[in-house]
């Protein structure tokens, strides 16, 4: 006779303190951020759609920054009206978002870099947000849900700081899954596809697994496949573990004699409060010809804190990097960002 099957531990979370916001953020029942600005009780509010509202005598960063967030919005809603059904509004609301992102690099050879990241997205409501017009720069940001993280010594490489737009359609959306494509040209009228498909799973009760597949095809380069599972894991309400496996097949580098390359990472999140969060990370990578090898070593640890307005944030990135084409000695660097976010988001 078989023994009782015997039920798994239920493991409890550690329960952590309720996160606090810095004086003067009000947060809304509708998402939104109120700002007191001065004394006198003023408050700036952080844009979540196209209605109108009040921003009272604001300073002038913020009438700034309220002028040209609201400014984007409604032309989105004029080409919406001229390219679709100007009548029918009832499938969402128009939005229009840029971000940008200025990084500067100290290594400790005493060489600097920086680079400058930005990417503007306007949605097309009329078309049940499936369609939406992008320009960014050509080293995209690096979608946090796909997990892919950077390497922060690349800051500054030039080598694709180019920019491209383009049209990106929805091309199905659920729960779990979605898939999209992009279309458009680089920089000097280069051509450009790329296809993604995202899925997320609970494969159980405190662990889940994310797939991302994205070929694209860039012209001059040739194709480009690329394979990123994440496994996560919540150590408590404000931590998280995360194991990134991470594949690219290109027909660039096949024909450099490079094979695949890879990279393997592991990062713990923590939320310090509403405003301030530090992730740490330890990862490796290599390419598979001539032989399958680590490249490089690295770790890392980035603070992140948005200050001064609900839309302005600073990094700092400290590393270590162990390269094999310095012999893997200790390489050491600090990578300093700021952040500004306009429009609707």
């Amino acid at each position: 006779m078989a023994p009782p099957a015997v039920a798994p531990e239920v493991i409890e979370l550690p329960e952590d303190p309720e996160l606090d916001d810095p004086e003067g953020w009000i947060e809304q029942p509708d998402g939104t951020v109120l700002l007191e600005t001065d004394d006198t009780g003023e408050v700036y509010r952080v844009p979540v759609d196209c209605d109108p509202w009040e921003s009272g005598e604001l300073q002038w960063v913020d009438r700034a920054h309220h002028a040209f967030s609201r400014g984007l919005c409604w032309p989105t809603q004029w080409l919406d009206g001229v390219f679709g059904d100007a009548d029918d509004q009832s499938r969402g609301v128009a939005g229009t978002s840029v971000r940008v992102v200025g990084a500067q690099l100290f290594r400790d050879d005493g060489e600097r870099d920086s680079d400058v990241r930005f990417r503007v997205r306007v949605h097309l409501p009329n078309l049940e947000h499936r369609l939406s017009l992008v320009l960014a720069s050509e080293r995209e940001f690096e979608d946090e849900n796909a997990g892919l993280q950077g390497s922060p010594e690349t800051t500054g490489d030039n080598e694709d700081n180019a920019a491209r737009a383009g049209l990106r359609w929805v091309l199905a959306t659920a729960d779990n899954m979605d898939i999209d494509m992009d279309v458009g040209v680089r920089s000097d009228i280069k051509l450009y596809w790329r296809g993604r498909y995202r899925q997320q799973r609970q494969v159980s009760e405190y662990w889940s697994a994310r797939l991302e597949e994205t070929v694209d095809w860039r012209d001059l380069k040739g194709w480009r496949s690329r394979t990123v599972v994440d496994f996560d894991r919540p150590l408590s309400r404000h931590r998280l573990f995360r194991s990134t496996s991470f594949v690219e097949i290109s027909e660039e580098n096949i024909q450099e004699g490079r094979g695949w390359r890879w990279q393997q990472s592991a990062v713990l999140g923590v939320e310090l409060n509403r405003r301030e969060a530090l992730r740490y990370l330890v990862s490796m990578d290599g390419f598979t010809r001539p032989n399958t090898r680590v490249e490089n070593y690295r770790a890392g640890v980035t603070y992140r804190r948005n200050i001064w307005r609900p839309w302005f944030f600073y990094e700092l990135e400290p590393y270590l990097l162990w390269p094999r084409e310095r012999d893997f000695d200790t390489t050491t660097g600090i990578v300093f960002r700021v952040e500004t976010l306009f429009g609707i988001w």
